[in-house]
């Protein structure tokens, strides 16, 4: 007689399903997933607006606009004080001024403070000093609107001037390796963004789409495509761009006062950047990354109803990067803005998506991929035809004028920035089309080669737009300080001032 246990026939084996899709597929069973969608989009699209409306108008960068005393002012007895007007709000908490007597000694007392309610107004008082001659007034401060940093010095002196001005070491113009750290994290935050904004384009716009409930057979064994659970490029670039910003927000404090990179863990350093506009919008981020986490494989798992919540996830991201801009500056602010953000969306769908398409070209040789290959040509077109008009009104609106593309460092770089993108686009123009004209369908191999290419120069184009967020616009829109005791319209900087 046969045993019981042998008669009994297998259970089937039972499905495991994680507890966050259980849950979601809870919620998406009482809602629909496309009424869920369009409220997150609904939530996402009030974050926008929220961002839209913090500026107001203001210069790109704090320019020094007057001086008490003023720059190069020969005083019968020394000041009390010292007091600095600026273009605009500054954080007093980033701000340093420094005041050396003519024998060297600094005699600045306390902490700068706020002389007025504007903002704009800083003052830093001054000890007694018995020697006469001249003394140096060295600042650096940071634009309370987008972050940027200024610096600069003056002079003025008591009796008469002395022979030489005293060194001002104190402040310097700035930590070369904390200010690369700075950058290497903005580029850390633009790779990780163009990864992540790259895999959602390619995943909805560019590949067949795969049924949710294909993803696995009943005994759990693989069968899909290989792109159907490919999840890794969106996870990367999410973790590059929280590493990115964290490195930001850590080295943002540090470069703004000049210091040490072994700064960036001064809790009250920290705090301070926090407390500023760009530690906010850096916070903002990361709330808007931590919503990423928890809906984005859903959206990426129902195609048509996630298109619409990831385009505004992707230009509520790329906001962050404007609030932090020369965007903020003069006049239309929110449209500038918007166009920013364009900018860096259309920039993060070219280069995150040849990445992608890298990654999966290299996975496997279905046919399948080169076809979504070709179908990315199109979405590239598109995202370069954007980048193409948004640039063209960046560097109208930053730049102003002939001589200001010639005759600035920011200008200068600007005309590279274009050389490089218009290079980039001639030769994958060219790449694409021989590739297209061939009789006999490219292969997986084939339709690499391009998109590598490509990649390297949008690379190169990356380096460079990192290094125009950290240089000061060609154009000047507010008056800057030239020493006499008031502004003077359109000069283009105040002597010995520097920008970051």
């Amino acid at each position: 007689m046969p045993s019981t246990r042998a008669s009994r026939s297998p259970r089937p084996a039972r499905a495991r399903v994680p507890i966050r899709r259980a849950a979601w597929a809870a919620i998406t069973r009482q809602l629909g997933f496309a009424a869920l969608t369009r409220h997150l989009a609904f939530a996402a699209g009030l974050a926008v607006a929220a961002l839209l409306a913090l500026p107001t108008v203001a210069a790109a960068h704090a320019d020094l606009v007057d001086a008490s005393p003023a720059d190069r002012a020969v005083l019968s007895a020394e000041p009390q004080q010292v007091t600095l007007v600026f273009s605009e709000r500054v954080t007093l908490a980033l701000t340093t001024v420094a005041v050396v007597a003519p024998n060297g000694h600094r005699v600045d007392r306390g902490a700068p403070a706020a002389a007025g309610a504007g903002g704009d107004r800083i003052r830093v008082r001054l000890a007694p000093e018995p020697d006469q001659g001249t003394y140096v007034v060295a600042w650096r401060t940071t634009a309370a609107d987008d972050g940027h940093t200024t610096s600069g010095r003056l002079t003025f002196s008591v009796g008469a001037p002395s022979g030489t001005a005293p060194a001002t070491a104190p402040l310097g113009g700035g930590d070369r390796l904390t200010d690369a750290v700075l950058d290497v994290g903005v580029w850390l935050g633009f790779a990780g963004l163009a990864g992540l904004v790259g895999f959602a384009a390619v995943r909805l716009y560019c590949l067949p789409d795969v049924d949710a409930s294909s993803d696995h057979h009943a005994d759990g064994q693989a069968a899909p495509p290989a792109w159907a659970g490919l999840r890794w490029p969106a996870a990367a670039g999410w973790a590059v761009l929280v590493a990115g910003t964290l490195v930001q927000l850590l080295a943002h404090g540090p470069s703004a006062q000049g210091k040490a990179v072994s700064a960036a863990f001064d809790r009250s350093l920290l705090s301070d950047s926090l407390s500023s506009h760009v530690g906010h919008t850096l916070v903002a981020r990361f709330l808007l990354l931590a919503l990423i986490a928890a809906v984005g494989e859903e959206v990426l798992r129902h195609r048509r109803a996630g298109r619409a919540a990831a385009a505004v996830l992707a230009l509520a991201l790329a906001l962050t990067w404007s609030e932090t801009s020369h965007a903020p500056a003069g006049p239309l602010a929110p449209l500038a803005l918007t166009i920013t953000a364009l900018h860096v969306t259309a920039m993060a769908v070219w280069a995150g998506g040849m990445a992608c398409l890298v990654v999966l070209l290299a996975r496997g040789k279905d046919p399948a991929l080169v076809l979504a290959a070709r179908r990315f040509s199109h979405l590239a077109l598109c995202a370069v035809a954007v980048l193409a008009a948004t640039g063209l009104y960046q560097a109208y609106r930053e730049v102003g004028s002939v001589h200001g593309l010639t005759g600035t460092h920011y200008g200068r770089l600007v005309l590279t920035k274009a050389t490089l993108f218009l290079l980039v686009v001639t030769v994958a123009a060219r790449t694409h089309a021989r590739v297209h004209r061939r009789r006999e369908p490219a292969n997986a191999r084939q339709a690499r080669r391009p998109i590598l290419l490509e990649l390297a120069g949008v690379t190169a184009v990356l380096v460079v737009t990192v290094l125009l967020l950290s240089t000061a616009p060609a154009h000047v829109p507010h008056p800057t300080y030239t020493g006499s005791g008031g502004p003077a319209p359109g000069a283009p900087q105040a002597p010995g001032t520097s920008a970051r």
